[in-house]
């Protein structure tokens, strides 16, 4: 009989809800079918059905933007000490202006990314990653072995070592994603074609991270819900 996974937690910069980037996010990334009814609204190419299956992880996940991956909790630890430590954390941190948002490609997914790099935010990731580390419970020898089969690089393979995921500290690249993996170019380009229709109005514009969000799953299959909104510089 196979063990049951236990639950995960992340670090995630989430819009505030009554933003126009969290109302954008809640029509295309809702859990129920709310990429079907962004298609439907603005482009008759696409089956709604099939953008459904096409962003069926980045709904799992949500509309987020990573500063700590998700991790199993340390067993020595407790979800209670967790956010004690956020809020701790987030007491000394200032607000970070990420940098006009575009649609991109990355791999073969979309997602959207700042246009240009920001050290301010690069540091609030690597800060995140540091500080929150001793709730981390280390990953199983399946779960690094499970990371090398997309070909990562020595330092990648290094992080992968130190953090328990590839793509932090040097190797962080800020980004929300849209979609999942789309291998058909032509179907990938009609699905930016649908988000730049329906991205429109956040686009080119700066947004500031003013909080982090701490953020559960109860199991792999199910969504992240947010569980903890912890703001900047408050006592």
């Amino acid at each position: 009989m196979s063990q049951v996974a236990p639950p995960r937690y992340a670090i995630y910069y989430a819009p505030e809800p009554s933003t126009p980037l969290a109302q954008f996010g809640h029509a295309w990334l809702s859990h129920t079918n709310g990429a079907a009814n962004a298609a439907k609204i603005t482009t008759s190419r696409l089956d709604p059905a099939r953008i459904s299956a096409l962003t069926e992880s980045s709904r799992r996940y949500g509309l987020h933007g990573t500063l700590k991956p998700p991790f199993e909790l340390n067993p020595v630890s407790t979800l209670d000490a967790l956010i004690a430590a956020a809020k701790v954390f987030a007491r000394s941190v200032a607000p970070v202006e990420i940098p006009p948002l575009e649609l991109a490609v990355i791999g073969k997914f979309i997602a959207l990314t700042p246009t240009s790099q920001s050290a301010a935010l690069e540091k609030l990731s690597a800060a995140c990653v540091r500080a929150f580390e001793a709730f981390r419970m280390p990953l199983s020898e399946q779960q690094v072995s499970s990371y090398k089969h997309n070909k990562l690089t020595v330092h990648q393979e290094q992080m992968l070592e130190n953090w328990g995921y590839p793509y932090v500290m040097e190797e962080f690249r800020f980004h929300i994603s849209m979609t999942d993996r789309i291998d058909d170019d032509n179907e990938r380009e009609a699905v930016m074609e649908n988000l730049q229709t329906l991205a429109a109005p956040i686009l080119g514009h700066p947004i500031k991270i003013t909080d982090i969000t701490i953020f559960s799953q109860a199991a792999r299959d199910e969504p992240m819900t947010e569980i903890a909104r912890i703001p900047f510089g408050h006592k």
